[in-house]
């Protein structure tokens, strides 16, 4: 998908619809046609810093990876973005079989934590509900993308952590809270410098990049 800078734009995409079932239990994904002003205060992904619980967030799937077999299960990573930025989320199973590139979702009783350096969005295991509610038409912008900053401790205050951008794409450096206890999973030096090289995966799903946008 091109490079959108930091300008928010409006995606008009067309395609089959896919329905996915609902279902009421916790954690789970199914189609939702609820008061949106019944539901409790809105986190932008912008917003969401590390260790983050609770979160509260509406965006749209822009692209799927391909089913990771693990031995407890599968594990699907997706990419999502409202108009403020992107970051990956991390689905488990039937939530992330069900979810399709341009499914808009709302997300409750989220949360953020760092895995090898890097910011990933999950549903929350008591109490966390992902809940399809619309399709195609979202607001949302590529970058900056959240999930490409590396986190560290702050060398001059161990009670922050710092996210440093990608040099190609630049962008300021974002600090947040070191909770008490925290650990940053690092990679060994050689996965790290792997991690560094490697592209985006190219075998996976996303939205089609023929986006009519609406004239300005």
């Amino acid at each position: 998908m091109s490079n959108t800078s930091f300008q928010q734009q409006q995606q008009s995409i067309g395609g089959p619809q896919q329905q996915i079932p609902s279902s009421s239990s916790s954690s789970s994904l199914g189609s939702s046609q609820s008061n949106l002003h019944t539901s409790p205060p809105l986190t932008k992904i912008i917003d969401i810093k590390p260790y983050a619980k609770g979160i509260n967030s509406i965006f749209i799937v822009l692209e799927k990876g391909n089913a990771i077999k693990k031995k407890d299960g599968f594990i699907y990573q997706v990419l999502v973005a409202d108009n403020t930025a992107c970051i990956n989320m991390t689905l488990f199973d039937v939530l992330g079989e069900q979810v399709q590139p341009g499914d808009i979702l709302r997300l409750r009783g989220g949360y953020a934590t760092i895995f090898h350096e890097l910011l990933n969005l999950y549903v929350g295991k008591s109490g966390g509900i992902i809940e399809k509610i619309g399709e195609f038409q979202f607001s949302f912008v590529e970058h900056p993308n959240l999930s490409h900053l590396q986190w560290t401790q702050d060398p001059n205050n161990p009670k922050t952590i710092i996210g440093i951008p990608p040099k190609q794409f630049g962008g300021p450096i974002i600090s947040a809270p070191f909770p008490t206890g925290a650990k940053l999973n690092k990679p060994p030096p050689q996965q790290q410098q792997q991690q560094q090289q490697q592209q985006p995966p190219q075998q996976q799903q996303s939205l089609p990049q023929n986006a009519n946008l609406p004239s300005r």
